[in-house]
């Protein structure tokens, strides 16, 4: 379902053709009258919304939040966060990571495709207790293909992320977006099945244990 709405056949997980966007002119932008570029900037505004929608209905920032918060302390062992590295993300290869000035940054593989997140929250100054920030996944040719702004508040228990609402401050549509989600989807099936198989194994046992105690032949 989640990729039906991406225009992604589910089998391959490759998007079909896109539409063309309308109003899309090939002038630049100063080359528009005050008028054509109120009007310009209202068609902007409006795909923009089209493409929160899109992240917001996909939960891509979400699922890119659980790869980077699951992959972290594999690639900085000085993290105080700890979590347990699941299996939905086996298919990751760590190439390379490094944090420099305040900036973490590490680059992985993905179907063959290399990809590479950017962490700022170093870089950001603490309001009561509090960091806003962004995390950023940019493509292999330095694209950023998404910008999740971020918060992060200090407890007593520790550091508590968030992604805050209003959707991605920068998002690009494309391929990239089923990759990350099927492969995740997959290997959630994977985890579910594992799941069942356990707890059918749990209900035999304790229907063993019952008769076994109550003298219960079959």
């Amino acid at each position: 379902m989640i990729l039906s709405r991406l225009g992604v056949n589910p089998e391959t997980g490759q998007r079909n053709s896109p539409a063309t966007e309308p109003g899309w002119s090939a002038r630049t932008t100063g080359e528009l009258s005050p008028e054509e570029s109120e009007a310009e900037l209202e068609r902007l505004q409006k795909l923009i919304e089209g493409r929160k929608k899109i992240a917001w209905n996909t939960d891509i920032a979400h699922h890119l939040w659980d790869l980077y918060k699951t992959l972290f302390p594999h690639v900085n062992p000085n993290s105080s966060d700890r979590y347990v590295f699941e299996r939905e993300w086996q298919d990751i290869k760590i190439l390379q990571a490094n944090s420099h000035e305040g900036v973490t940054q590490f680059e992985f593989e993905l179907k063959g495709v290399r990809y590479k997140f950017v962490d700022n929250e170093e870089r950001q100054s603490w309001r009561s207790l509090t960091k806003i920030f962004s995390l950023f996944l940019y493509d292999e040719s330095g694209r950023c293909l998404i910008e999740m702004p971020m918060k992060m508040i200090l407890t007593d228990s520790g550091r508590h992320y968030s992604i805050l609402p209003g959707g991605p401050k920068a998002f690009l549509l494309g391929d990239w977006i089923s990759h990350f989600i099927s492969v995740k989807l997959k290997n959630q099936r994977i985890r579910n099945q594992e799941i069942r198989a356990q707890k059918h194994q749990e209900v035999l046992a304790e229907i063993e244990d019952l008769k076994n105690k109550f003298g219960i032949a079959d």
